[in-house]
């Protein structure tokens, strides 16, 4: 459990680069009902590359710093590599072997599937990713 709250993840959990709305952009929403914990993250395609992501929420260490990490690692990426950190997300959360150099900084919370009670939390903006997948797959091709 010390692993989970690392500087790395109290770092990322209070880091405001990663916060923020923005216009025009592909949004999803979701709460975590058992422990109140929200998130909308905020996802703009341009060129066929997520040209900019962004989150607003509220919740734990976990999930906030899960969700700064998800948009860090998604600027940039294509939709097909949007799915490879997708597929390896879940992996990792179901402790299966995963991509540690695709998932660069996430790695920190490897053990999560150790510990069941915070994987919703872990997990909470990479399932709106998931659900906001097909309409960044649309965007790529127009």
């Amino acid at each position: 459990m010390k692993e989970l709250y690392s500087e790395v993840v109290l770092t990322y959990s209070k880091d405001s680069r990663y916060r923020g709305k923005i216009e025009d952009a592909i949004k999803g929403y979701d709460m975590n009902e058992s422990c109140g914990d929200e998130v909308t993250l905020y996802v703009k395609m341009e060129d066929d590359k997520v040209k900019d992501a962004t989150f607003e929420g509220q919740g734990c260490i976990v999930s906030m710093a899960s969700a700064a990490i998800l948009v860090k690692l998604i600027k940039g990426k294509t939709v097909k590599e949007v799915k490879d950190i997708l597929d390896n997300v879940r992996k990792m959360a179901k402790g299966e072997d995963f991509d540690e150099e695709l998932l660069g900084d996430l790695v920190v919370f490897s053990n999560i599937s150790d510990i069941p009670q915070r994987s919703k939390c872990f997990l909470l903006a990479w399932s709106i990713l998931e659900r906001l997948y097909g309409k960044m797959a649309e965007q790529e091709k127009h």
